[in-house]
């Protein structure tokens, strides 16, 4: 059987509360904040590097800042510092340890270096904190799925996709444990789904796995 790629989407944090400094102090050439949002564009162009420096600004003066330390552990991890990235959520989680968006980018990061048993134990604890993120239950999905817990990662796909009905990622990755359990026909339904939610990585999957034509492309010839 071929290799089903899961499909991983970070989430950049935005907006956040910056103190206000003294009146005595004198002002910085870039406010915290105008080095944030900065750094935000960068990432969504896909400079990640860059907007790593702009975090990095972004904490000299903010120190403590928890939503810039966690921005910029999923920008390191989207150049692949693993490591790094889970060093700055490691921080953000000494400082708030109900913050559940570090929790779970730090799973993922985990699960990128293959710390499948540690990413759980991160998305069971984001659970823990806050049942209602469609995307902790997708992301510990992967997990289990790739731990074969099949069942259990099925479940958590489901959960997600009941908390948000047009999750085009989650129905997409459901596809991969109900395949590998036998279910061909649940699979395909479930990338035919993402696919109609916009998700063109599902054709690839309904020619390869399902044998029949993208909708998109059934769509074009009537």
């Amino acid at each position: 059987m071929k290799t089903i790629l899961l499909l991983i989407i970070p989430v950049l944090f935005a907006l956040p509360a910056f103190s206000q400094k003294a009146a005595t102090q004198p002002a910085p050439q870039k406010t915290a904040l105008q080095h944030f949002n900065a750094g935000n564009q960068k990432f969504k162009s896909g400079k990640y590097t860059e907007a790593i420096k702009e975090y990095s600004e972004v904490l000299k003066q903010e120190p403590e800042h928890i939503v810039t330390m966690t921005n910029r552990g999923i920008a390191r991890d989207r150049i692949l510092d693993y490591r790094g990235a889970i060093a700055d959520f490691d921080k953000a989680l000494a400082l708030d340890p109900t913050h559940v968006e570090a929790w779970v980018s730090r799973g993922l990061s985990k699960y990128n270096l293959q710390d499948y048993k540690g990413a759980l134990v991160d998305f069971n604890t984001a659970v823990s904190i806050d049942q209602l993120q469609a995307r902790t239950y997708n992301n510990r999905g992967l997990v289990r799925y790739a731990l074969k817990d099949y069942r259990s990662a099925i479940i958590d796909y489901g959960r997600a996709i009941t908390l948000q009905p047009d999750y085009a990622e989650a129905y997409y990755n459901r596809g991969a444990p109900r395949y590998t359990s036998g279910d061909k026909s649940g699979a395909c339904e479930d990338w035919v789904k993402a696919e109609q939610l916009g998700l063109k990585e599902a054709a690839q999957y309904l020619r390869d796995y399902c044998e029949q034509n993208s909708t998109a492309a059934t769509k074009s010839t009537k």
